[in-house]
């Protein structure tokens, strides 16, 4: 038996036999088929030449794997799902394919593995892409929520078809208007700020009477009887902002959830029936997902309107 049975000619990818008439590179030590190389003319392996290294099986075979061929289809290099050839953007998570490195990154060849349906390593928390929540598939959910859609698919579900009304979700109750505003619920979002900053007005009053006082600033001054009422203010202020954030948390799921299913069916419209278009699947990424670059710059603004603060207290004390 040849030393060379099984391995592919590098020019007609065709296995060697033990009959073939084989002739290596002098060079290098490719192997070819004798009428493949003198087609050829020369050794296709002149990266071996330049960097004078000697062919060898094992990294023939390595780079016969990490081949791509873009007949095969495409795997997500996010969540390993196996998309169209053509395709641009992953048809579960919305992740840009070709992105990554590998054979499995950008090409899985034959017989992928298959995504395994559980809530840690699919992007639909172990619910079928298929299934339909309220009219849309939980494939299309998925790609408009993209960031922790295995946490809210199971939710959505759960809603549907006159489910549980209430869950707990612990952002909405940290930061509440803001967490609606990085889910891109704007409206809810900016209502709850105002809200939180009338909530907490009577509390920066009292803060600055009492800056003034302690400091003799002309900032604010007020009557007893004012002092004390905004402080009993205050303190329903605080009572009223925790209930605030318990309200935030129980309904920010079933808040999101119609909120998303009415976007997807409005861009499902759009898009007429060519759900698997992907103009349709880069739309439900581009309009879903999150907002970070809002929470930042409310964030710089919230820490300039700080500064700008305590810059004028060191003004007044000067």
């Amino acid at each position: 038996m040849s030393k060379y049975t099984g391995v592919k000619c590098p020019i007609c990818e065709q296995k060697f036999t033990d009959g073939d008439d084989i002739v290596v590179c002098p060079v290098c030590g490719t192997p070819y088929h004798r009428t493949c190389y003198q087609k050829a003319g020369s050794c296709v392996n002149q990266k071996l030449h330049e960097t004078h290294t000697e062919w060898s099986e094992q990294g023939a075979r390595a780079q016969e794997e990490t081949k791509y061929d873009a007949s095969l289809p495409l795997r997500c290099p996010k969540c390993g799902t196996v998309n169209p050839s053509d395709g641009i953007f992953c048809q579960i998570c919305g992740s840009r394919l070709g992105e990554g490195s590998g054979p499995h990154a950008q090409n899985p060849t034959q017989n992928p593995d298959p995504i395994t349906l559980n809530p840690f390593t699919t992007p639909y928390g172990g619910v079928s892409p298929d299934e339909e929540i309220d009219g849309v598939s939980v494939r299309d959910i998925a790609l408009y929520v993209g960031e922790n859609s295995h946490y809210f698919i199971p939710k959505f579900k759960s809603f549907s078809g006159g489910g549980r009304h209430s869950t707990w979700n612990w952002p909405a109750f940290l930061f509440r208007g803001y967490y609606f505003l990085y889910r891109k619920m704007y409206g809810l979002g900016v209502a709850l700020l105002l809200i939180t900053a009338a909530i907490g007005l009577p509390a920066l009053l009292i803060n600055l009477a009492l800056a003034s006082q302690l400091y003799n600033l002309p900032l604010i001054s007020m009557a007893p009887a004012t002092f004390d009422l905004l402080n009993k203010l205050r303190f329903a202020g605080s009572l009223l902002s925790a209930l605030l954030s318990v309200g935030c948390a129980i309904l920010f799921n079933r808040a999101y959830c119609r909120k998303v299913i009415r976007s997807v069916k409005k861009i499902q419209e759009q898009f007429g029936g060519d759900l698997y278009a992907q103009d349709y699947i880069l739309a439900l990424t581009k309009r879903g997902r999150t907002n970070r670059m809002l929470i930042l710059v409310l964030l710089l603004l919230l820490l300039a309107g700080s500064m700008a603060m305590s810059l004028l207290m060191v003004m007044f004390l000067v």
